[in-house]
């Protein structure tokens, strides 16, 4: 579990409920009404923009921002070395008892194995790459949309609430929800948007960009084996990819 992203949105409910809980009055803020504008107008607008399997989709990865964690890149190319001088004991073809690792890099290993050109695994590769690139914009892409969406359905709940105010300025007991209406919406809009929807769409990209640096990784040493790269140099090429710190963290360990 990534523990920033769930403490984050702890921490975000936690402070709205003692803002509320402060004030005379907390249940004001339940507002069956407001909900209804703002959520269903979100979940309404976001179903016309996009194809439903994409949003649902969307939601499903959306758990990857709570549950998933950064696997450690300076343990992947370990294990990459560690295949490349195995491939230099055993010979390539002996690979294949070797399979039982990460789905991407076993589906290089394969084509290594059967001895596929440099040029086609490297365009089967890349183009995998591309597919999970395109696949997890789109689940960005919707979270972003949202972020956008829940305002405005906000104001228009506020707008809403505005009009019944008027209308019902000759009977003062249904002024109050229709404020309510009005002021409520605005923040529901801005707490979906805020606290949700564009962290989330940010912890995805965060995400994406660690996968895709993975895969690169492992790309690029499942060319070089097939190239039959000595492994200390194959090392030091996918060293490249690690911070400074996580170098240093290697050598120490080494050491």
């Amino acid at each position: 579990m990534d523990r920033g992203s769930f403490l984050g949105v702890l921490l975000g409910v936690l402070l709205l409920a003692v803002a509320i809980g402060l004030g005379p009055n907390p249940r004001i803020f339940i507002h069956p009404a407001s909900l209804i504008v703002v959520v269903g107008g979100v979940v309404a607008s976001t179903m016309i923009r996009f194809p439903l399997e994409h949003v649902s989709y969307a939601f499903s990865i959306a758990s990857r921002a709570f549950f998933t964690r950064a696997p450690a890149t300076q343990a992947l190319v370990n294990q990459i070395v560690g295949l490349s001088q195995r491939a230099r004991r055993e010979g390539l073809l002996n690979m294949e008892k070797y399979m039982d690792v990460e789905g991407f890099l076993a589906k290089g290993l394969r084509m290594v194995v059967d001895q596929a050109d440099r040029s086609h695994i490297q365009s089967v590769l890349a183009q995998e790459l591309r597919a999970t690139q395109e696949r997890h914009h789109q689940g960005q892409e919707i979270f972003r949309f949202i972020a956008l969406s829940a305002p405005s359905f906000g104001m228009v709940g506020t707008l809403i609430g505005m009009v019944q105010l008027f209308a019902s300025i000759k009977d003062p007991s249904s002024i109050g929800g229709a404020m309510a209406l009005s002021l409520l919406s605005t923040l529901y809009g801005a707490v979906i948007a805020y606290l949700l929807a564009i962290p989330i769409a940010g912890k995805l990209e965060l995400r994406s960009k660690e996968e895709l640096q993975l895969k690169q990784i492992m790309m690029e040493g499942v060319l070089n084996i097939q190239a039959e790269m000595h492994p200390s140099a194959l090392e030091a090429q996918l060293n490249a990819f690690l911070a400074p710190r996580e170098r240093g963290a290697d050598r120490r360990a080494r050491g």
